[in-house]
């Protein structure tokens, strides 16, 4: 049973000048059973299009979404916002998807590794393709996935798929063998792939909640029940598993989303 993990970023990830408003990099990726993306959520994401525009052609933007921007200029009024908020929220509640997710803090990275400091997205990369292939692994023997992020521009697709080389050919500590991963490709957002529009709407409420965990969330008491967990002999805990926080978890972080 083949798998496909789509990925999406939230914040930026320069560690030279850090946004105080929002000193966070998140990277989520959203696990699918390739048939099932292909035969029901990619439907689904298109049949939300066709209800509120008329058309599929529409990019699920979480930023054009908060600002009420382009296409999504209706959000303006306050009745047919939370028409589509209730919709995207019941979209992402029904689908049957796992999600992993990094937050870097990058204050935090910068003060404890200094010049040492990777890069936010490389690092993130690595730690979810360690869940990932994990979460494979659970799965049985032979199971395997291929994976698909949306293009960032030449310079930084070209560093980032050597990085994913890099991972495939050496390994990590914790995972020396990522062979059932098979191959990682990138997409312009203008190829409206329905499993980076999901990444997307999801990163934005992982980041936010990190940030800020005493807020509430609706959109992250979505997404929440979809980050994986570590098995029950192991408390069945997010933290560490689907939710990954570097470079260490605060207080609040462990009260607000348990022990891993």
């Amino acid at each position: 049973m083949p798998y496909v993990l789509f990925m999406d970023e939230s914040g930026d990830h320069n560690l030279e000048s850090i946004d105080r408003s929002f000193p966070a990099f998140c990277l989520a990726g959203c696990i699918f059973e390739r048939e099932y993306y292909k035969e029901v959520a990619r439907p689904a994401v298109e049949t939300l299009k066709q209800r509120f525009w008329g058309r599929t052609d529409v990019i699920l933007h979480s930023s054009e979404i908060r600002k009420h921007r382009g296409a999504f200029s209706f959000l303006g009024n306050e009745a047919k916002r939370q028409e589509f908020y209730a919709a995207i929220n019941e979209l992402i509640a029904t689908l049957d998807f796992t999600v992993i997710a990094v937050v870097i803090l990058k204050q935090a990275h910068l003060d404890h590794y200094g010049d040492g400091a990777r890069h936010p997205y490389h690092l993130s990369l690595e730690f979810i393709m360690e869940r990932y292939s994990m979460l494979m692994n659970r799965k049985g023997k032979g199971v395997e996935g291929y994976m698909m992020a949306e293009s960032r521009g030449l310079k930084e697709d070209t560093l980032l798929k050597g990085q994913f080389s890099n991972l495939k050919r050496f390994g990590t500590r914790y995972q020396p063998n990522f062979g059932n991963i098979s191959t990682f490709w990138m997409e312009k957002k203008t190829a409206n792939i329905a499993g980076l529009q999901i990444a997307d709407l999801i990163a934005y409420p992982i980041a936010a909640k990190i940030l800020r965990s005493d807020l509430e969330q609706k959109a992250f008491d979505v997404v929440i029940g979809k980050l994986d967990k570590a098995l029950a002999s192991k408390g069945g805990g997010i933290l560490g598993y689907g939710l990954k926080i570097f470079p260490q978890p605060t207080l609040e972080h462990y009260n607000a989303f348990g022990k891993p």
